[in-house]
């Protein structure tokens, strides 16, 4: 008898997660949980609810407000006590809740979770900026520099919690677009960081080759960076191979061809689990949400592998790293530097530009010494994994004169620097660090 499950009158599976606390009414008088004067009781506090936030939003001048404003107004009403509705066991708790409580104290309850939520966000928005992967994908540099901030600067706890002020244009490998408000962007927030962290146990050259093979103009487009990091890391695994390298030959794919190609659906969803279990290993992966998103990835990679399979096109699937260094089209030169008033000027430029992409292109044409490059370094005109896109984009000479200029006594010569040249020194240590190993030695040894 201990192991009977408790059955629940209201199927969660039934409620809707945008507008909870409207659902829960209508499972309630759907299955009779209310009566009807309970029910005209908790829409009479409804109202009363609006009557009191209206006044608070016209700060007691006006006893009118528009209707648009008016309902904007109760639709934030609803969705903060369905914020607190939720955070109870189940929804048959709700309706007693609902039966036994004032709507402005479950209001109140409701509101205290929006706003914890919301300092939450921000302590992950940061861990996400901290972990961020270095990439010139627009949509993703766009939504963490841009589409974010947006939110926590507009977003309305008292008269418009319901809405989610915010351009989000980078898509996740699960995203769950029925939430809004700061329920979404928690969702959001916490998918990302985990995405972020399973792409950290790859250098960034190896995800820029790997995104590069995918498409040449992967900066452009609205990909999933840690679906294409995966899918390739299970293929290494499928192929016997580390997974750390991500990289997938064409020899490859063909083993993988004769391989896979036999198997039944069910039969590749288990050797894929069975692949994504092995990357837990070698990447030393024990948290548990981590490891439960990977395997929520699964299943749509099983049915483009089976198709790819079916119709020989693996490489759609596993990919090639592909390698792309650019030759700058000028060459740095130590010294010579530039008038003050046009590298102001120049400075001024990149500091408007919202895209890394636009800051490099601007330094490649306009800059052509290397102390105008480290002056650009130490300007405030790069931030975060910029500097990381920048030193992806130039050549072994420039990178090897940049090496000459950091520290010979590393951390015993902190003393002597601003905290502007201590960072770019430690972002291209960082960087020379994750670097493909023969092109480091191209870098610090030079051909004379």
């Amino acid at each position: 008898m201990t192991n009977l499950k408790k059955q629940h009158l209201i199927k969660s599976e039934n409620l809707n997660q945008t507008h909870y606390f409207q659902s829960v009414l209508q499972e309630a008088c759907r299955l009779n949980l209310l009566t009807d004067s309970e029910l005209e009781n908790i829409q009479l506090q409804c109202i009363q609810l609006l009557a009191r936030q209206a006044e608070r939003y016209t700060g007691g001048e006006s006893s009118s407000i528009m209707e648009e404003t008016a309902h904007n107004i109760f639709q934030s009403i609803f969705y903060t006590v369905g914020v607190y509705l939720k955070s109870l066991p189940d929804a048959d708790i709700s309706i007693e809740i609902l039966k036994q409580k004032p709507l402005t104290e479950l209001y109140r309850e409701g509101k205290k979770l929006v706003e914890t939520q919301l300092e939450h966000a921000k302590q992950i928005y940061n861990q996400v900026q901290d972990n961020c992967i270095a990439t010139g994908n627009h949509a993703y540099n766009d939504t963490l520099q841009n589409g974010i901030p947006a939110f926590f600067s507009a977003y309305e706890v008292d008269y418009a919690a319901h809405e989610t002020p915010a351009s989000i244009d980078y898509p996740l490998s699960s995203d769950k677009m029925e939430l809004t408000g700061i329920e979404y962007i928690n969702d959001y927030l916490q998918k990302l960081l985990m995405e972020n962290q399973f792409c950290k146990n790859f250098t960034t050259h190896d995800i820029h080759c790997l995104l590069h093979g995918y498409d040449a103009h992967y900066q452009d487009l609205l990909i999933n960076i840690f679906g294409v990091v995966l899918t390739n890391a299970i293929g290494c695994n499928l192929a016997d191979k580390s997974a750390r390298r991500l990289n997938i030959e064409p020899i490859g794919r063909q083993y993988l061809q004769q391989k896979l190609v036999n198997m039944t659906k069910n039969q590749l969803d288990a050797i894929l689990h069975d692949a994504s279990k092995q990357l837990f290993e070698e990447f030393n992966i024990s948290g548990g949400l981590l490891q439960t998103y990977i395997a929520a990835a699964i299943p749509d990679i099983s049915p483009r592998l089976k198709n790819a399979l079916e119709n020989k096109r693996l490489e759609a699937v596993f990919i090639s790293l592909k390698e792309n260094h650019p030759q700058p089209a000028v060459r740095f030169e130590d010294g010579r530097k530039m008038d003050d008033e046009l590298f102001r000027k120049i400075v001024d430029e990149i500091r408007q530009c919202r895209y890394v992409s636009d800051k490099i292109a601007i330094i490649r044409r306009e800059i052509h010494s290397m102390a105008d490059l480290v002056d650009i370094l130490e300007g405030y005109c790069l931030f975060n994994d910029e500097f990381s896109q920048l030193f992806q984009s130039l050549g072994d000479m420039e990178l090897a004169l940049l090496s000459k200029r950091l520290p010979v006594n590393g951390a015993a010569s902190d003393l002597h620097y601003t905290e502007n040249e201590k960072e770019w020194h430690q972002r291209l240590n960082s960087f020379l660090k994750e670097m493909d190993l023969v092109r480091i030695g191209a870098q610090i040894f030079p051909s004379q």
